[in-house]
């Protein structure tokens, strides 16, 4: 692995919208995630993980997405205020992706998307394969809203956690080769792993030689997305996530 720049010119953040650290995986995750990133970021960049005090420890619900959004609200001025020049929210749901948009001026990518995207550029219709299936209804509701739900094939699940994914990843793995057959058969010709912890594993590339076709791992989409968009200076249109009127002076972590 090539050393990190000691001056790097361009700076992701990675943003965990809930305390990881103080979950049953440890601290030692943010950091193994951090090394994750860095081992693929491109050279001259820097991938720095953060995680908000407040939300849940992982997100496997619509509840637990709306609770993950201040933290992402309040981090994401800050974020950039630090000199970040971009800002991935570390969750597949991509919540608070709107409203952070609106009140910063640097590239904040959601994961969800940027997987989806890319999975509807490399085939013609997409799968994804996610952790649980009260899911599900989130993830066709998201696809919905960014356009995509037409190209959606099927969303299914391995029926794991988010937090034992780690611990049962030989089981994982076998689940998802499963699952990722019954996609192809529903016509999915490209899949997308839906959950970041999953892509956090970084077995993508060993499903799609086994599969013979694209598996997206969206961490690492978002992460090209992020440093694309940095690198070339494009910022979220005002006309798309105007500002708010009135001045947001305090956002309340709860």
């Amino acid at each position: 692995m090539n050393p990190r720049p000691t001056d790097p010119t361009m700076r992701i953040v990675y943003f965990l919208p809930g305390p990881m650290s103080r979950g049953p995986l440890g601290p030692e995750e943010l950091v193994r995630r951090q090394a994750f990133l860095n081992e693929h970021a491109f050279h001259g960049s820097e991938a720095v993980v953060r995680e908000t005090e407040n939300g849940p420890a992982s997100v496997e619900s619509s509840a637990e997405e709306y609770l993950s959004v201040p933290g992402i609200l309040e981090a994401a001025p800050r974020l950039e205020a630090e000199g970040f020049d971009a800002m991935i929210i570390g969750c597949f749901g991509d919540p608070g992706l709107a409203p952070a948009r609106e009140l910063v001026d640097f590239p904040v990518i959601g994961p969800g998307q940027a997987g989806a995207l890319a999975a509807a550029q490399m085939g013609q219709r997409f799968a994804i394969i996610t952790v649980v299936d009260e899911v599900v209804p989130a993830i066709r509701r998201q696809m919905r809203g960014y356009g995509l739900e037409g190209l959606v094939a099927d969303i299914r699940a391995v029926d794991v956690p988010v937090l034992e994914l780690r611990q049962r990843a030989d089981q994982v793995l076998q689940t998802l080769e499963t699952e990722a057959h019954a996609a192809l058969r529903a016509g999915a010709d490209t899949l997308v792993l839906g959950c970041m912890t999953m892509g956090f594993l970084d077995v993508a590339r060993k499903l799609g030689e086994r599969l013979g076709v694209p598996v997206i791992n969206p961490v690492l989409a978002a992460l090209k997305a992020a440093e694309s968009f940095a690198a070339t200076g494009v910022r979220p249109s005002p006309r798309a996530y105007p500002p708010p009127r009135k001045e947001v002076s305090r956002l309340t972590v709860g």
